[in-house]
């Protein structure tokens, strides 16, 4: 079975283009649930629906598919503002 430390490690090869980081330096990924026929991630995008954002959940998506095979993947999108972790 996937774990979540593989998850998280997958999401940090899944690099934000506006940012040039990963989605778990940017502290994006905000909780991860998984199981034996399923991955699911909550997100929080700085701009959602932007081209940007949507480009990183479509490869984060295609990752995770890659990691769990015939599982299925579900990455939510949360309705919060997501701040900088630098801020």
């Amino acid at each position: 079975m996937v774990t979540e430390a593989e998850v998280r490690a997958v999401l940090d090869h899944v690099f934000h283009p506006s940012f040039g980081m990963s989605l778990t330096a940017l502290e994006m990924v905000h909780a991860v649930r998984v199981s034996s026929s399923s991955i699911e991630v909550d997100l929080v995008m700085n701009c959602p629906g932007c081209p940007g954002a949507e480009g990183a959940l479509a490869l984060a998506r295609r990752m995770l598919h890659a990691l769990i095979g015939e599982g299925a993947v579900r990455l939510m999108v949360l309705p919060l503002v997501w701040r900088p972790p630098w801020e």
